[in-house]
């Protein structure tokens, strides 16, 4: 698959890049395992991770987040608390991916949470 991106600048190249591969990551025909991965690096954490960062960039990073997985990306790598039905965790947010995210608690478990299953995060 070839891609051609044309425009004026570099901003809009790279909006070009980003609508491309959102269409592409949405495409039902594609089969895309949310498990592959080079080097140990989660290929489509990845990619949805340097999208949700170049959208926010081009658009000065004043986006309102959409859902509870944009807000979470905001907040990687940053302390949070999440709350969930079953209890409250607190740590760093490590890891967001499609349907869970990863906390590392400050007593160095590591904590898997179903999105699904989240009732609010915050900045700690």
């Amino acid at each position: 698959m070839a891609l051609n991106l044309s425009g004026d600048n570099s901003s809009q190249r790279i909006q070009q890049l980003v609508s491309s591969l959102q269409q592409t990551l949405n495409d039902p025909s594609l089969s895309v395992s949310a498990e592959a991965s080079i080097g140990g690096t989660n290929i489509l954490g990845s990619l949805e991770t340097l999208l949700a960062n170049l959208t926010g960039g081009l658009t000065g990073g004043n986006r309102t987040p959409r859902n509870i997985r944009q807000v979470l990306l905001g907040l990687l790598n940053q302390n949070v608390t999440i709350t969930t039905p079953f209890e409250p965790v607190t740590g760093t947010l490590t890891a967001v991916q499609r349907d869970y995210v990863v906390v590392i608690e400050t007593t160095g478990n590591t904590v898997l949470i179903p999105i699904a299953q989240i009732e609010s995060v915050t900045a700690a």
